[in-house]
């Protein structure tokens, strides 16, 4: 892809003519300073990918997390029902002796 302009590849129209007039100069120009910013993007694209697969990680990581505590919370509940059913199975039988 690259063109005889220095190794550049071809670079798209953005739309923006001040940009579109300065692209070509610069890569006419084999100006250093175009390709260190050209890898710069790269370098933010990729980094911007990475980030964003990561949030996506991060997010579902956080809805399991929260599915997984809503459960915990209702099996809580459901104990602690238990334990108090049994706590007064536990009275009731005491209070019921000590009248015998």
């Amino acid at each position: 892809m690259a063109s005889g302009n220095g190794g550049f590849p071809e670079i798209p129209p953005t739309g923006n003519p001040a940009v579109d007039a300065a692209l070509p100069r610069l890569q006419m120009r084999n100006d250093t300073r175009f390709r260190d910013i050209e890898d710069a993007m790269v370098v933010q694209a990729h980094l911007g990918k990475k980030m964003s697969e990561m949030l996506k990680q991060h997010a579902e990581f956080l809805a399991s997390h929260d599915e997984s505590l809503e459960r915990h919370k209702l099996r809580m509940e459901e104990f602690d029902d238990k334990l108090t059913a049994l706590i007064d199975i536990i009275i009731r039988r005491e209070s019921g002796s000590a009248h015998d």
